[in-house]
């Protein structure tokens, strides 16, 4: 009867250092918002998406947003688009129902300008080193959930020769929400 208890117990204590559920935790998550604050001169329209993993603790994702009109300004005709390729560390777990996260990352921010004034044409690309800190929620269970995100990003260095139109280090607000799948 002893033997037969320990067996038992053996057994049990074997069954507790195995795994629960094997379960993925990678999405893919295309999202629609707007930029407001900082340097944009209206709120517009942003696209994108996000590719990543949310496991119980902490995560990781690359982000790419695009604003095809990011500069609208009623005094200067200037078409401004703005994208935005960042890899992020996201602190805060996957959990059924409703799995808030902070957000924080670091990338590229490329502006393109071009416009025309009462003198000259101009055009400008630029690449800068930026960053963005934020966070958001996975509402939801299952394979589809709804994720919420709001962030603020910002260049490390100048954005260009037009800081009138781009400010001295690009700055703004992201606002997103957008469908997660997930497996």
């Amino acid at each position: 009867m002893k033997r037969l208890f320990l067996m038992t117990a053996l057994i049990a204590g074997t069954g507790l250092l195995l795994p629960s559920v094997a379960r993925a935790d990678g999405y893919v998550s295309p999202y629609v918002g707007v930029n407001f604050g900082g340097d944009t001169t209206k709120n517009s329209t942003n696209f994108g998406g996000s590719l990543g993993y949310l496991g119980h603790g902490a995560g990781f994702e690359v982000d790419f947003g695009y604003t095809p009109d990011f500069f609208g300004s009623d005094t200067l005709d200037v078409d401004g688009k703005v994208a935005t390729l960042m890899g992020n560390v996201l602190i805060g777990g996957r959990h059924e129902g409703f799995s808030p996260y902070f957000a924080v990352g670091a990338g590229l921010i490329r502006t393109n300008i071009s416009g025309a004034t009462d003198v000259f044409d101009f055009s400008e690309r630029a690449n800068s080193w930026g960053g963005n800190i934020g966070g958001g929620a996975f509402i939801g269970s299952g394979p589809v959930t709804v994720r919420g995100d709001v962030r603020y990003f910002k260049s490390f260095d100048t954005t260009g020769d037009f800081p009138e139109i781009t400010g001295d280090k690009l700055g703004f607000w992201r606002a997103t929400i957008g469908v997660g799948f997930m497996w």
